[in-house]
């Protein structure tokens, strides 16, 4: 019995020495995390990830027109700032690796003589282990393992924290460059309209009070044509930012138009249940209690119980006949030092636990109430998005239209100054921006109700029915 029980500690300090301190099974499980709940995949070279192949990934995504799912694919291949966050599973992972590992013997050598100078001095040396060390090892281990958990959870959740951060900047990049795009058209259109008021004026058909008004309208027209263009160039780096973007990577270019909304929107039943199962950090607040719970039963364990060192003494005794020692002689002995917890009883240590305990528990309750709060704001917030897109698409643009349609009727028949129709066609535009806006708003508000719940959620794109690129080309002076 006593051979089988040596023989099960050698392989267990066996196995403890060569624990491995690599990430990668670790990694594993966060990749595989946020590919359900994202659809995307994560690279990480210090986990076994080719890094060649993941630039050529980049590159391919970045050379075709960029979609929110490319943006969200080129961050978590390529983010510096990921890869950093990413480093927390390697720390965590040694930490697990260092709980179960014991500490080193310690090892002391001394000499000691009598009083009397002609007699030679003894050697003694000691090796001491902590044997409690070695008692206590499960429960460190089991600790480090829960907190591992908990990480691996968090970045989880930091690496879908990132994916919906890239995808709202890529929607409010692509809206920003839509609305520049406007801009401009309208801006052309008023210069178009200025130059014939200069003309017409020039030829004393037009007072200086309308030419003035149309002089302004353009510079108006140039001023909120060069905000837009500002907007879009900074909508545009923010989303390099995210993506971990720079150099010639920079000079990617969106797909043309915001995707249109979903035929039929998803059910917005249940999710507060599916978040509160879904989200990873609301996993890990759960594990962080655990480990609190751990680490407090480890303190209690010991707290009566101290440090119990185990040593091995060997002496040896020169010969002395003068005092009677006729040859060489050896002493060998074990011996025990065990503290003894008069003053520290761990009573503080403890405490502190239990406060970490009690504080990791009441975080947890109060993400479990943020995340059912944001749940239920996102929700709100996609309903009304969705419904001002369907009123700008159902109502307001086609009136907008209508107006254009017949202003340029009246003005075919003489009816209608130009100056009126080259009015109505801008409003148009104004409404197609306000329409491009309010879908942006929606995406946004969509993007964030799949942060709060922890998950994508479906729905197809329905076709593309406004057209808010449409030429604007104002027609020709007509005298009436």
């Amino acid at each position: 019995m006593k051979l089988r029980t040596l023989s099960a500690i050698g392989a267990a300090l066996l196995l403890v020495g060569c624990a491995s301190t690599s990430p990668q099974t670790p990694f594993k499980d966060v990749a595989r995390d946020v590919e359900s709940r994202s659809g995307h995949k994560v690279h990480w070279s210090q986990a076994g990830g080719d890094d060649k192949q993941a630039e050529q990934a980049i590159d391919s995504l970045l050379d075709r027109d960029l979609t929110a799912d490319a943006a969200v694919q080129v961050a978590l291949l390529g983010s510096p700032a990921l890869r950093a966050r990413l480093e927390e599973l390697a720390i965590s992972q040694a930490d697990l690796v260092q709980a179960g590992l014991l500490k080193n013997p310690v090892f002391s050598i001394g000499r000691t003589a009598w009083e009397q100078e002609h007699i030679a001095p003894n050697l003694f040396v000691t090796v001491e282990q902590d044997f409690l060390d070695l008692l206590t090892m499960p429960l460190r281990k089991r600790v480090a393992a829960t907190e591992l958990e908990a990480v691996k959870l968090d970045v989880g959740d930091h690496v879908l924290e990132i994916a919906a951060q890239v995808r709202e900047a890529f929607y409010a990049a692509q809206a920003a460059e839509q609305v520049a795009a406007m801009r401009r058209l309208v801006d052309d259109a008023s210069k178009t309209s200025a130059e014939l008021a200069r003309r017409q004026h020039e030829a004393g058909n037009m007072s200086d009070l309308n030419l003035n008004t149309e002089l302004a309208l353009s510079a108006q027209s140039a001023l909120e044509r060069k905000r837009a263009d500002g907007e879009a160039i900074v909508a545009r780096e923010k989303l390099n930012k995210l993506m971990g973007t720079w150099g010639p990577r920079t000079r990617w270019k969106t797909a043309t138009r915001l995707p249109e909304l979903p035929r039929e929107e998803v059910s917005l039943e249940r999710l507060e249940a599916v978040a509160i199962e879904h989200r990873l950090d609301v996993g890990a607040a759960r594990r962080n209690v655990q480990a609190m719970g751990y680490a407090l039963s480890l303190a209690k364990t010991t707290r009566w119980t101290g440090t119990v060192n185990v040593a091995v003494e060997a002496g040896r005794l020169r010969p002395d006949p003068d005092i009677g020692i006729p040859r060489r002689r050896f002493s060998f002995g074990p011996s025990v030092a065990l503290e003894i917890p008069l003053f520290d009883q761990r009573q503080a240590q403890i405490a502190k636990l239990e406060a970490h305990k009690r504080q990791a528990e009441n975080e947890l309750q109060a993400l479990a109430i943020d995340v059912r709060a944001d749940v239920r704001s996102a929700s709100a917030r996609v309903v009304t998005a969705r419904g001002v897109v369907e009123e700008y698409g159902k109502t307001i643009v086609p009136l907008r239209e209508n107006i254009v349609r017949f202003s340029q009727e009246q003005y075919d028949a003489m009816l209608l100054g130009v100056y009126q129709l080259i009015q109505a066609k801008q409003n148009e535009y104004e409404a197609y921006r306000e329409y491009i806006e309010a879908l942006r708003d929606y995406w946004i508000a969509r993007s964030d109700l799949e942060r709060a719940v922890g998950r994508r959620l479906g729905g197809a794109a329905a076709p593309e029915t406004h057209d808010p690129k449409a030429t604007v080309a104002p027609p020709a002076a007509h005298q009436h």
